[in-house]
């Protein structure tokens, strides 16, 4: 009989791991999480088509053990499994850019409160459980996605951190209405959201007095000359607004405003673009070089969204890029009644 130690080794051997020790995914543990998620052994829970590959329950089960998931958690792991491998998301691409890309989630409504994510200090590198566990989840999915139910290898030139676990959960009560409005869905829902990004840039301002001086910060952090949105302008961006910040935008701005300030303002010169290299110097499908122009790094305003998310205390946002092609997906939660 082999000891845990030994389990957890051979969960190494097997590839199944992030570099960190993970929970064996014993069937007396995998069988309750799949009740839970609702779903049998076998089901196929999506075809990833680009490499002909059947996602079984099982796997997601068994990853959901191995992040170290409570039960509990099932309603929104199911909405992570979705979200993750809707074709819109485009799992498989995400997973072998070269530019370091990861999957966040984003959670937002009434099952943040009830399941305990964290959702103020440290927000975006929360220790919480659920905050840890869900975002190593969504991380450790990959393991059971590529050809013959091996791992999707990654290419990434840098990496991210991000691909251990990202998960940032929005405050219980907000100002502006819940992040998922933005996404089309009802303000008393309960949503996860995944977005393939780059990793977040603080952006500080410890001493402007109006909403206008911080936005002003904002938009050059998401203008800034090395953003890979330039490019296609498909990313789009999130920006994490916490209690101080938030209080001195939201006086002057609505959301909607805010958000169109930021297009407006986060630009950089089209010719300044192409002397640097960061545009093509041919025309290509989608760049559209336009020269003597101010160029943004989004093609509209709605690809900028908002987050209420941190504590008190420190004069802090975060801007957190989207990864080219805008690879974003919405689910909401479904919880028993």
């Amino acid at each position: 009989m082999t000891s845990l130690a030994d389990d957890i080794e051979r969960c190494y051997e097997s590839g199944w791991s992030d570099g960190l020790p993970v929970v064996p995914p014993y069937a007396r543990l995998v069988d309750p999480m799949l009740d839970a998620l609702g779903w049998k052994h076998d089901d196929v829970v999506a075809t990833i088509e680009s490499l002909g590959v059947d996602v079984r329950a099982e796997q997601l089960a068994s990853a959901a053990v191995m992040a170290g998931c409570k039960r509990e958690y099932a309603p929104v792991v199911r909405a992570v499994s979705l979200a993750l491998l809707d074709p819109q998301f485009n799992v498989s691409g995400v997973e072998v850019t070269t530019g370091g890309a990861a999957a966040l989630v984003i959670v937002s409504g009434p099952v943040v409160a009830r399941l305990g994510f964290e959702t103020e200090t440290n927000a975006l590198g929360a220790t919480a459980r659920a905050n840890a566990t869900i975002g190593r989840f969504a991380a450790m999915v990959r393991y059971f996605c590529g050809r013959m139910g091996g791992a999707l290898e990654a290419f990434g030139t840098i990496g991210h951190p991000g691909r251990l676990s990202f998960c940032i959960a929005e405050h219980a009560h907000t100002v502006w209405p819940p992040f998922h409005t933005q996404l089309g869905l009802p303000a008393d829902a309960s949503a996860v959201t995944v977005r393939a990004t780059e990793g977040p840039n603080s952006v500080n301002n410890h001493y402007g007095r109006s909403g206008e001086t911080i936005l002003e910060t904002i938009a050059d952090c998401i203008g800034q000359l090395g953003t890979t949105n330039y490019y296609w302008r498909g990313g789009g961006y999130l920006v994490v607004l916490p209690p101080e910040h938030l209080e001195l935008v939201a006086r002057d701005y609505t959301r909607e405003q805010a958000r169109r300030f930021l297009h407006e303002r986060a630009r950089r010169a089209t010719d300044e673009l192409l002397r640097l290299g960061r545009l093509p110097p041919e025309p290509m499908p989608n760049a559209q070089v336009e020269r003597g122009t101010l160029r943004s790094p989004v093609a509209d305003e709605h690809a900028i969204t908002f987050i209420e998310s941190g504590k008190g205390g420190g004069k802090f946002s975060a801007v957190i890029p989207g990864w080219v092609a805008n690879r974003t997906t919405t689910k909401q939660v479904q919880e028993a009644a």
